[in-house]
């Protein structure tokens, strides 16, 4: 029997959830245990780790740049025969320590920015969404993916897996939503550790949207998708070259 929870307590991982038991249109429901999303994953413990591999995870992809994963190597290399892939790039999309790091940030502005943050995200880093579904279309599961706060990037991400295993965009939403609950901790594990003062440089007020699951962040990249395709199938067609027969397959694979 898969081992049905949502949010396990991992000490050292931050916004760490297995995406199945969410229905899909066509009546089936994904599967639990075969995909997940995370945030950091530099501070995993050995137990976490321990976690993991008794979950069966086998598959990890990074989301994050060239300088994140050098500055905080993922611990999920660790697990014995798991296999970790990334995306050789030095995009700044979705990376708050540079984000923060802008002289240019303003309260009135934050908002705005991550809107157009998450506009352009399906396509800034079309080649690291492309790279996780030729993962499901090659059945590497099961697969974690994640970025350093498991929100922005990776919101996208499981937002675009979700909606072509069909699930309702409202019910997509509803998992981008959760990561709400881990705000005090990304603070706390991604801005208050001994490498950056900049929390305490720049005043809440100022960064608190950078590091929020607003419902309208993960609107903009669903209405940028749809003005520009039509669709998110057309999206994934165009952009990702995930064909109807490949969906198909990881529906075949992922639905129950």
């Amino acid at each position: 029997m898969p081992i049905r929870e949502r949010n396990p307590l991992l000490q050292g991982s931050l916004n760490f959830r297995d995406l199945g038991g969410y229905a899909a249109e066509d009546g089936r429901t994904v599967k639990w245990n075969r995909l997940y999303r995370s945030g950091t994953t530099h501070a995993m413990t050995d137990d976490d780790l321990a976690d993991l591999e008794r979950r069966g995870v086998r598959f990890s992809y990074d989301l994050r740049s060239n300088h994140e994963r050098a500055q905080f190597p993922s611990r999920l290399s660790a697990i014995p025969e798991l296999h970790a892939d990334f995306s050789d790039h030095e995009k700044a999309p979705g990376d708050i320590r540079r984000m923060l790091q802008s002289k240019k940030i303003r309260r009135e502005d934050a908002r705005l920015s991550m809107v157009s943050l998450y506009r352009g995200l399906p396509y800034e880093l079309r080649a690291a969404y492309k790279s996780i579904f030729a993962h499901l279309a090659n059945r590497n599961l099961p697969l974690v993916f994640h970025c350093a706060a498991g929100k922005d990037r990776t919101g996208v991400a499981a937002a675009l897996v979700l909606s072509a295993l069909g699930v309702p965009y409202e019910v997509i939403e509803e998992d981008y939503l959760l990561t709400e609950a881990c705000f005090d901790r990304s603070c706390s594990m991604l801005l208050g550790s001994p490498n950056t003062t900049l929390l305490a440089e720049i005043e809440q007020e100022i960064w608190e949207p950078l590091m929020r699951a607003d419902h309208m962040y993960l609107r903009a990249a669903f209405d940028q998708i749809l003005a520009a395709h039509g669709s998110i199938d057309a999206y994934l067609h165009a952009e990702l070259h995930v064909s109807q027969s490949t969906v198909a397959q990881i529906r075949y694979d992922l639905l129950e």
